[in-house]
């Protein structure tokens, strides 16, 4: 069987799910995520919630991300 990943504008999600449904087809739509990136996750949540002021507005870390390209 052949697996196939697709993105869809959120207009047409419920109208492709439901032609899926009703060719027969299965979706799978659980998304393993693998323990040590939860780790991660859990370990940045605690140290912000230790120190909430290491956060930075969404404008300045895009600022920050494109000019270390």
């Amino acid at each position: 069987m052949r697996e196939v990943t697709i993105k869809l504008p959120e207009e047409r999600y419920r109208f492709v799910m439901e032609l899926i449904a009703n060719l027969g087809l299965e979706v799978e739509s659980d998304i393993d995520i693998p323990e040590w990136q939860k780790n991660i996750v859990r370990e940045r949540i605690a140290e912000y919630k230790a120190n909430p002021d290491i956060a930075i507005p969404w404008k300045e870390a895009r600022k920050q991300i494109k000019t270390k390209k």
